[in-house]
């Protein structure tokens, strides 16, 4: 019957923890997206923007793809998440 307890109580432990994590992990991804969203909006605050999106996977290493829309143009753009540095690849008439 101990034994049974003890690996009870090691599941109830192992999901707690994992649980703990999980959500730590995912509180860390919104904070991120949070900051680059920010950063872009800061970068074309001298334009009116209507719209702003950013992939949540990185295309590569430390770079987000994202993209803005301001009136009748759409900018997209790459973002470095470690440095925070945002280099705009094109920007297309709609």
């Amino acid at each position: 019957m101990k034994k049974i307890l003890k690996f009870g109580l090691g599941v109830v432990a192992s999901a707690a923890a994992a649980h703990v994590v999980y959500h730590g992990y995912k509180t860390m991804e919104e904070n991120l997206l949070r900051e680059l969203t920010d950063t872009a909006r800061q970068h074309f605050s001298a334009r009116q923007i209507d719209a702003v999106w950013i992939f949540e996977e990185p295309k590569q290493g430390a770079y987000f793809e994202g993209g803005v829309v301001s009136g009748d143009h759409a900018v997209m753009f790459q973002i470095n998440a470690q440095t925070l540095e945002l280099l705009e690849i094109k920007e297309v008439a709609l």
